[in-house]
């Protein structure tokens, strides 16, 4: 392949793959939220101390998405990538959970409390921060070809 094609396929795979993140992202974010809500109201814990067990679940199924459907690197060893993929996403959700707890302190110290919706939002918010880091750990280390 020429230098001009391995462009255009890098561009075609960028393509296909920043949708495909979105969603397995999305589906992330749902079990992630839904988990750590289900914790925090079920169970009587902290949001704090509700998330870490939510982002396992959903880190490992992410990894599981990504990597049939986003990134397609469903050869060779599944393990080393497993663990390349922990290794990013570690570095991901250190950044994640620290906007996450000062989103969720801040909306609290406004007197919005620990609702639901307070702790998806300051969920999402941990996830938009840290979406681009991630990526670009995903693409070029973790599924990188």
């Amino acid at each position: 392949m020429t230098h001009g094609q391995d462009a255009i396929v890098a561009r075609d795979d960028l393509m296909r793959q920043i949708p495909a993140f979105i969603v397995v992202g999305s589906i992330g974010f749902c079990i992630d939220a839904g988990l750590t809500v289900l914790i925090v109201k079920g169970l009587g814990l902290s949001p704090l101390l509700a998330r870490p067990p939510a982002v396992v679940a959903a880190t490992i199924t992410n990894f599981m998405l990504n990597r049939a459907f986003t990134f397609g690197d469903n050869r060779g060893d599944w393990l080393a990538a497993f663990l390349r993929y922990c290794l990013v996403a570690a570095s991901g959700q250190a950044l994640n959970y620290a906007v996450y707890a000062v989103v969720l302190t801040v909306i609290g110290a406004l007197g919005f409390g620990e609702s639901s919706l307070v702790i998806a939002f300051s969920i999402a918010c941990g996830v938009g921060a840290a979406m681009f880091l991630t990526f670009a750990g995903f693409r070029f280390f973790a599924f990188k070809r």
